[in-house]
């Protein structure tokens, strides 16, 4: 299972802000900076994160991006449905195929899916926070 770019950087993006002090903000302009990543893709990504409601966001001098909800209320599995276009792995009916009737592969492909996404709900935004990467992010802390 791959992941869209929208969903690995909803990722990205939560990770930085999991790891940011509680009392602190960011701009997205630094988040792509560290990532490299293009500013108009993360902005977007924001916005979504932003109506979502994992994601505060203030205008103007000293504004700024933070978490809203604390980590441990940001379930994986939640980001993933809400980016992910198609939790589908396959779709039979998009070229339609012959063997359809008979094929074992749908079957089994959503079963992996569904282990996939079983997996998730046992994880939390807080459950991938550590140090390490805390000061690989900000290593002047």
């Amino acid at each position: 299972m791959k992941l869209s770019k929208q969903t690995d950087y909803a990722f990205r993006t939560l990770i930085f802000l999991g790891h940011l002090p509680s009392d602190q903000m960011t701009t997205i302009q630094h988040i792509c900076d560290y990532y490299d990543i293009s500013t108009n893709h993360i902005s977007k990504v924001v916005m979504q994160l932003v109506r979502l409601g994992y994601v505060e966001a203030l205008r103007g001098k000293g504004g700024g991006i933070r978490l809203r909800k604390p980590a441990e209320e940001i379930a994986l599995i939640d980001v993933v449905s809400h980016f992910e276009t198609t939790l589908k792995p396959i779709n039979c009916s998009e070229q339609p195929c012959r063997i359809i009737r008979s094929c074992k592969l749908k079957g089994l492909l959503d079963n992996a899916m569904n282990a996939f996404l079983d997996a998730l709900k046992n994880y939390k935004l807080a459950d991938i926070l550590d140090s390490e990467t805390q000061a690989i992010l900000f290593p002047e802390k």
